[in-house]
This record gives C-alpha cells, structure tokens and sequence, in this order.
C-alpha cells in the first residue's frame, strides 16, 4: 500500500505544484513580453489552459486522498459518530461512481476528439480528456486505499 499511497501523493500533490508554478511563470512570462515588447507569446494561453486543467485534475487526487473533499467532510463531520461512519461510506461510494462516469466520459471525449489540435501547440484536444481521466483513476486508486484503511481500522 505504501507504494501506491507514495504515488498518489507526487501526482495529486507534488506534481500540481510544479505545474502550477509553470502556470505562474508562463502567465508572467506572457504579460511582462506584452507589457514591455508589444508582443505576445504564442502559445502562452493555450498552455496555461493545459497546465490548469492538470493542476485541477490532478490536485483532486491529492485533496481527495488527504480527505478535503470539502463538502463531504462539511457534512460528514457534522454527523454523529454512528451515522458518520455509514455516511462517510456512502459518500466514499458516490465518489467512486462519479469517478468512474467521468472516465467513461473522458474516453468518449477521446475517441471523437482524435484529429483535433489545439491551434498554436499542434496538440491533440484529447490529451485535456486523458488527463481528467487520470486525475479520475487516482480519485478511486485514493479512495479504495482511503476504505482499505478505514476497515483495516475498524476491525478488532
């Protein structure tokens, strides 16, 4: 377990820092050299858009894994503690289910989305699908671990 629990925080946690301090530095980069130079960068928005999109997608992992699904946690933990337990288990469910649409989703994105580019990078469109499938696929591997550990707990 500890392995997978060591992956899942570089890529939910350690990774969407790192994008998201080359997020910063591109916007920057693209304003100071419109300020100064009357010149925009290329491909500076379209790659602020892919590196948001994967800041997000995977962050979620990292929140989910640390328990900061805010609104499950707003109303789980105002539950008492019999009810919370069986409420936290639903909602651990429910997660897994809407991760799971989302990945069916992302894969029907993917295969109609195959031939378009973004216009300035040439990438294809379908790369944003993949990864939101990704940050899905780390949201269940986090929460399975998260219910693997709650029974492992629980037990006498």
């Amino acid at each position: 377990m500890r392995p997978w629990r060591a992956l899942i925080d570089f890529l939910g946690m350690t990774l969407p820092a790192l994008l998201l301090a080359a997020l910063v530095t591109i916007v920057m980069a693209d304003v100071i050299a419109r300020n100064f130079f009357a010149m925009s960068i290329m491909w500076a928005q379209e790659m602020a858009v892919i590196l948001l999109g994967a800041t997000v997608w995977l962050g979620l992992s990292g929140a989910a894994m640390q328990g900061q699904l805010f609104g499950i946690s707003l109303f789980v933990d105002r539950l008492p503690s019999r009810a919370a337990g069986y409420a936290r288990l639903l909602a651990d469910l429910l997660v897994l289910l809407i991760a799971a649409e989302v990945i069916r989703a992302a894969v029907a994105q993917i295969s109609t989305a195959r031939f378009t580019t973004f216009l300035t990078l040439g990438w294809p469109k379908w790369i944003m699908a993949a990864m939101l499938a990704l940050g899905m696929g780390l949201v269940i591997v986090g929460r399975l671990l998260s219910l693997a550990d709650r029974y492992r707990n629980q037990r006498p």
